[in-house]
């Protein structure tokens, strides 16, 4: 008899459960999911992570967020969880389209209704969801975003690597890749959480997906269509977070049709418990909204450049 499933995060408030969804012939992604054993659970949440991201990461954020709404995880394919039948990979099958296209196969097999769902997701997991909701290919009630990325740049010095390193040979060149981020890409004396975080996932990373989908997204930008997203969004940075520049959050806000910004003190607060409690007042804003009232101010929310688009002052259409 096999041994059951364990929860990721220890949620005894919620009831735990784990599915496979197949996006093509070829793949399926792995679902997991927390249902509050309350009565009171507020609308669902569908979360999508970052790059290699692993549950673990997001505990915190997560046991905070599964006390008040049902809570769907999904697991991009890049990831160790995937399972790839495909005799040959290859860099097109990492393209963020490709992501996209994944996550709006998964959120349309969910026990949910997408209009009355809340969508977040965090660096990569974020831009695959900005990715998903151009021109409303994925429908939301309100999109809650953790730093997303607009591109990725790896400076012109390693551009080779996703190139010439053979897969086998990731476990010698991943601790180049830490070394790096440590030295030049996370502000390690103000965000040491955050690089325990990047450490864990690039140590434990799949070598081949990490190695193709390195290599398809260095051309990748988000703002093509940008504007043509028009579900509620909130933007969550940090200052402090080296990887996720503040003024690109800004331009984003100012770009996406209803758009506000969130300023976070730091990157381990974008993973922590209180985040869990801006995603509830975000969905108490988009409630007012919709029902055609005032809300009020969300603490910690900024308008940051000329244009910004601040949900507080929009009515829902």
């Amino acid at each position: 008899m096999p041994d059951p499933i364990r929860d990721p995060i220890s949620a005894l408030h919620a009831s735990f459960s784990e599915q496979r969804i197949d996006v093509d012939e070829e793949v399926n992604l792995r679902v997991v999911s927390w249902q509050p054993k309350g009565d009171d659970a507020g609308c669902p949440i569908v979360f999508v992570a970052g790059w290699v991201s692993i549950v673990a990461g997001w505990a915190e954020f997560l046991h905070a967020l599964t006390l008040r709404h049902p809570v769907y995880y999904i697991e991009t394919r890049e990831k160790k969880s995937a399972e790839i039948r495909k005799g040959r990979l290859r860099t097109n099958d990492f393209r963020m389209d490709r992501f996209a296209r994944d996550v709006i196969t998964v959120c349309s097999e969910l026990p949910v209704d997408m209009e009355d769902t809340i969508i977040s997701g965090s660096s990569l997991g974020a831009t695959v969801l900005l990715e998903a909701l151009k021109h409303e290919k994925l429908k939301a009630k309100g999109v809650f975003l953790v730093g997303p990325a607009s591109e990725f740049r790896i400076p012109f010095a390693l551009r080779w690597m996703p190139y010439l390193f053979p897969s086998p040979a990731y476990h010698m060149v991943k601790h180049f890749i830490v070394w790096y981020f440590r030295h030049f890409r996370v502000n390690v004396k103000e965000e040491p959480e955050q690089m325990g975080r990047y450490e864990n996932t690039i140590l434990s990373a799949h070598p081949l997906r990490i190695k193709l989908s390195g290599r398809a997204f260095m051309p990748y930008q988000v703002w093509p269509d940008l504007e043509t997203v028009k579900a509620p969004t909130r933007i969550a940075y940090a200052s402090t977070d080296k990887l996720h520049a503040s003024d690109t959050m800004t331009r984003m806000a100012e770009t996406i049709q209803r758009g506000d910004l969130l300023a976070c003190e730091s990157n381990k607060y974008m993973h922590s418990a209180p985040l869990a409690d801006d995603v509830c007042r975000f969905v108490t804003d988009i409630h007012t909204l919709s029902s055609g009232g005032a809300t009020h101010g969300t603490e910690g929310t900024t308008r940051e450049g000329k244009g910004a688009v601040d949900l507080r002052e929009q009515r829902m259409p």
